[in-house]
């Protein structure tokens, strides 16, 4: 069946009229790839504004997209994962059919290229060890690659671009549920192809460095989300404050000043050195839990690293060099040699997304013996004005500011 699917798209693409479903960054990237190789025609899009002559890279129409004017001759290539499900719903209710007369971009791109097809599913991690190892020509040679993002609770049949994509695939690589409050829903072998190989790559929530979060809770952060939500020109809105750092805004609650709650957590002894090992203690042995009968697993590199590298940027999104201990672990995993990955990681960004560093607090710096963090060390921080660079004191000043003007809005609503 997986070669026959196979087979049936790539004799669409290569012998029908291709139009492109969406008009966006997907679609140009398809375009880009294969103008020269398949014969695309235009877009059709839902979206009005979008609708236009040459409006697309200023070579392509973008059309309205109505069913009576798509012919047998033609076929889809749905561009955008996301919108893919309500897309697909409206192609299959006016009597399309998936494979037959249309194919999401990315599933088309795999098989167009002949090569055995890597799932990879999952969230931060799972993403940014994709994006790094589609860039080495060793295991771009082998395998053309899929990544869809994995949502809470959501079954195969309601991720389309999963559902369709595990029949097909030759490697799953995926993030499982780590701990009992973690529920990411993940593929069994059963629902997989013949021959399929799976890897599980861990997915951890690091503490070691901030005792001041507590990760048991939600991410959402009330204080901070829902004014940011309805005031969306808040120029204070920071990212990052989806956890709240339960000593500042302690502090704040206790009417303690700005400046007297920078003092206080500048200290180099506010948190002991009994609390400090207590977290990392904690920290470890969580790690240790959520890595147990997981294929790849980085709990060693961290208990080697924490001192001399700045491992996380936050407590759930890994700094370069934890992406790139997978990156190796995985590799020979698969049996994919790759002597030497050291030019490639140095090219590759220091933050493969955008999630901005969390400081340490200077006692767990001091107590942890980091060497990394000095006290003119800057962290950058992701505000709604872009990334700043802040010293841990600007960074307490700017969030207990933040917290105070929060506080103020909710008192006005």
């Amino acid at each position: 069946m997986k070669e026959q699917i196979k087979a049936l798209v790539k004799q669409r693409l290569l012998n029908r009229r291709i139009i492109l479903f969406g008009a966006g960054i997907i679609a140009e990237k398809f375009y880009e790839e294969y103008k020269d190789i398949l014969n695309i025609s235009h877009c059709v899009s839902n979206i009005r504004k979008e609708w236009g002559k040459k409006m697309f890279l200023e070579q392509l129409d973008v059309k309205q997209f109505n069913k009576k004017e798509i012919q047998d001759k033609d076929y889809i290539v749905v561009c955008g994962p996301i919108a893919f499900k309500t897309i697909e719903q409206q192609l299959v209710t006016e009597g399309s059919r998936m494979y037959e007369d249309f194919v999401e971009s990315h599933i088309a791109s795999a098989i167009f290229q002949g090569k055995k097809i890597a799932l990879f599913y999952g969230q931060c991690v799972l993403r940014d060890l994709y994006q790094c190892i589609t860039q080495i020509p060793a295991f771009n040679k082998e395998y053309a690659s899929i990544w869809t993002q994995s949502l809470k609770d959501q079954p195969v049949i309601s991720n389309r671009v999963l559902f369709y994509t595990k029949e097909l695939c030759d490697l799953y690589v995926y993030t499982p549920k780590m701990l009992d409050h973690d529920s990411i829903y993940f593929l069994s072998s059963d629902e997989l192809p013949k021959g399929c190989q799976s890897v599980s790559i861990s997915n951890l929530v690091v503490s070691l460095y901030w005792p001041q979060i507590d990760t048991k809770v939600t991410v959402l952060n009330e204080w901070y989300m829902h004014p940011y939500h309805i005031r969306r020109n808040m120029d204070f809105y920071h990212s990052l404050y989806r956890k709240a750092d339960r000593n500042i805004n302690k502090m704040v609650l206790e009417g303690k000043t700005t400046a007297q709650i920078v003092k206080c957590l500048s200290d180099e002894n506010y948190y002991s050195k009994k609390q400090v090992d207590g977290n990392k203690k904690r920290c470890l042995k969580l790690i240790d839990i959520a890595e147990k009968n997981i294929d790849i697993t980085v709990g060693d590199y961290i208990r080697e690293n924490y001192c001399t590298k700045m491992l996380y940027q936050n407590y759930i999104h890994p700094n370069k060099c934890i992406i790139w201990e997978y990156i190796r672990r995985f590799l020979d995993k698969i049996n994919i040699s790759v002597p030497d990955l050291s030019q490639i990681e140095e090219e590759a960004p220091d933050h493969i997304h955008l999630g901005g560093d969390v400081p340490i607090y200077p006692s767990v710096v001091k107590h942890l013996q980091l060497d990394f963090i000095n006290d003119t060390t800057k962290y950058e921080i992701i505000t709604g004005e872009g990334s700043v660079y802040m010293t841990f004191a600007e960074y307490i000043e700017h969030y207990a500011e933040y917290t105070k003007k929060a506080m103020e809005i909710m008192r006005i609503w």
